[in-house]
């Protein structure tokens, strides 16, 4: 049946926006001056949809939707009873690695939430804020009314008041560190001011997003058995090649690699690649190469006409392999993930001008979006199918540079992520310790855990508390962690790229820091000096008591023996950093060896 989105959308949106007109006539003006566009709009962006299985052509959502889970405390939930969710939890925020399912489980709670009729969901992308000139409370505006007629300020902030929207704020990751302070200070503004509304907030682990008051952080959940297998179900439509790809999945032979197919989006690449690939892949690098591989040779074969369909620049796949490593490298490096036409035409320049390719950049567009549909538009932008995939191309330009040039180009990555990044690409950084392992370590883990070892190194006590304290530049974070009013404090570090590295090299036990005051028993007279220090700050007008520079508060952590846990993690970075070394020194005569032969 033909897709017919007016009369789909119109038909699922009318309920909620007349119920709304019903209430008021000020609910009628805010709808008529622009709501019911954007509402109109987005349902429908969301409503037809690509995946990755479907970049060519849009599918409805409710088709190829699998549920995924997430899991907070004890509680497990799949979104589908939100009333009863945000009922418990006004704030929450989604936490998933890379190809988790976040954006298509906040596609899901847009719509059922249009579905159930009783709030109204307002979707932000938060990179938009990284280029906005205004605040986050000015982008809701811009983003729901029409440009040249608002409201007055006073009908605004009654309708924001009425706690009657759900604000998606999608990819908290992708927020520059430089601007990630005064972001979260209006996003914290904003939330405060609003409150009756409900607030959700999706982001890669390691952005920090922990320091939000009164969120609840829902971990995504890996697929399970029964997970992997609905999937497959609910994605592949024909009978025979559906039991032929659960037969793979299943096969005992294959356990080990069953890890791999708990990722939704590695799950989606197998199924693509199946029929040229039906073995499961031991390295997650293979996926995304099977992937290429599948993309290209789909449009590489014959057309219905039995002509071969011709690509307009005439290129070859290693070149537009080589083609994307370049411009992935470019485009990671100025911290870009969607791609207009005038910079992706910019960007293709420079990779034909700086190489020996040669093309119309139009014509490769025509070819990287049509012909291998290694690129999405959407609306405006160009996307890869997933980030990922972006990641996994710059890790192969780095990999296919000369050795004495890799260097270089991780120290390019290094500063870029620390200003463009909150994650800090632990996915690429993945990818490239598969890819190129040895020159990884030595060029980048190594040098990195050195420059975080070294201000640690021969100190004790209260200056070696000091100097790891300046590394991870921990805030106090006091809440109530539950419905008894239990008052916590919690010691929360600053999502910078030397914890990300921290993280990343498995040194960090987060609850070593995070609940030191309560597991050594001292939380009680923390709380007590920490609020003597809040009282005094607030009569002398001064912000909260922190960490640094806190002679008061650094000397009861230490009397309390955070100086031992500080030892205990300096230990871990040394005993990595000898390992690492052991491990290349004894590749490096490996190799000496083999080539004496």
């Amino acid at each position: 049946m033909a897709l017919t989105p007016n009369i789909e959308i119109t038909g699922l949106i009318k309920p909620l926006v007349d119920g709304f007109k019903a209430v008021n006539n000020e609910w009628d003006n805010f709808f008529e001056i622009g709501l019911t566009d954007y509402l109109h709009s987005q349902t429908e962006k969301y409503y037809f949809t690509n995946t990755f299985l479907h970049r060519s052509e849009k599918v409805r959502f409710n088709d190829i939707y699998f549920p995924i889970k997430a899991t907070y405390k004890k509680l497990t939930t799949d979104f589908n009873d939100l009333d009863e969710l945000f009922t418990n939890y006004n704030n929450i925020t989604i936490v998933g690695s890379a190809g988790s399912g976040k954006t298509t489980l906040i596609k899901h709670i847009f719509l059922q939430t249009i579905f159930n009729q009783n709030r109204i969901p307002i979707l932000i992308e938060l990179r938009n804020l990284n280029e906005f000139k205004g605040d986050f409370e000015k982008l809701i505006t811009e983003k729901i009314l029409k440009s040249k007629v608002k409201p007055s300020d006073s009908i605004f902030k009654r309708a924001l008041e009425s706690g009657k929207f759900l604000f998606l704020l999608d990819g908290y990751d992708e927020i520059f560190s430089d601007k990630k302070q005064d972001i979260n200070r209006q996003i914290e503004l904003f939330v405060d001011s609003y409150s009756n509304n409900k607030f959700l907030i999706t982001t890669r682990p390691g952005s920090g997003v922990e320091g939000f008051p009164r969120f609840h952080d829902f971990k995504v959940c890996p697929l399970d058995d029964d997970d992997v297998i609905g999937f497959i179900s609910k994605i592949v439509e024909e009978g025979e090649r559906k039991d032929r790809i659960k037969n793979i999945v299943l096969d005992p032979k294959n356990q080990n690699y069953y890890e791999f197919l708990r990722n939704p989006l590695l799950l989606s690449m197998f199924i693509m690649a199946f029929e040229n690939h039906p073995e499961i892949p031991k390295r997650k690098t293979a996926f995304y190469r099977n992937v290429f591989d599948t993309l290209y040779s789909r449009h590489d074969g014959i057309t219905k006409n039995s002509f071969p369909r011709e690509k307009l620049t005439n290129l070859q796949r290693d070149d537009f392999e080589d083609i994307l490593s370049i411009f992935s490298y470019l485009t990671l490096i100025e911290g870009q993930y969607s791609f207009t036409n005038e910079y992706m035409t910019d960007i293709l320049d420079k990779v034909r001008d700086s190489s020996d390719y040669e093309y119309i950049t139009e014509s490769l567009i025509y070819d990287l979006r049509t012909s291998i549909s290694i690129l999405i538009l959407d609306g405006f932008e160009y996307f890869f199918p997933h980030r990922s995939m972006q990641e996994y191309f710059t890790a192969m330009f780095i990999n296919r540079l000369p050795t004495d040039k890799k260097h270089k180009a991780y120290k390019n990555l290094s500063s870029v992520l620390q200003q463009s990044s909150t994650d800090y690409s632990f996915n690429f950084w993945s990818l490239c310790f598969e890819m190129d392992e040895t020159i990884f370590i030595s060029n980048f883990l190594i040098p990195q855990l050195k420059k975080i070892y070294k201000p640690l190194e021969n100190k004790r006590g209260k200056e070696l508390v000091e100097s790891y304290f300046k590394i991870i530049k921990p805030t106090l974070w006091k809440r109530d962690f539950d419905k008894n009013g239990t008052t916590k404090l919690r010691i929360l570090r600053h999502a910078n790229f030397q914890n990300a590295i921290l993280d990343f090299c498995e040194i960090y036990d987060y609850y070593d820091i995070w609940m030191f005051p309560e597991k050594h028993n001292c939380e009680d007279d923390f709380i007590k000096i920490y609020d003597k220090q809040l009282e005094k700050s607030k009569k002398e007008q001064r912000g909260i008591p922190s960490l640094l520079k806190n002679d008061e508060l650094l000397e009861f952590l230490v009397s309390s023996g955070i100086d031992k846990v500080v030892e205990n993690i300096r230990k871990k970075i040394e005993n990595k950093i000898q390992k690492w070394d052991m491990t290349i020194k004894k590749k490096k005569s490996n190799i000496d060896d083999l080539l004496n032969i």
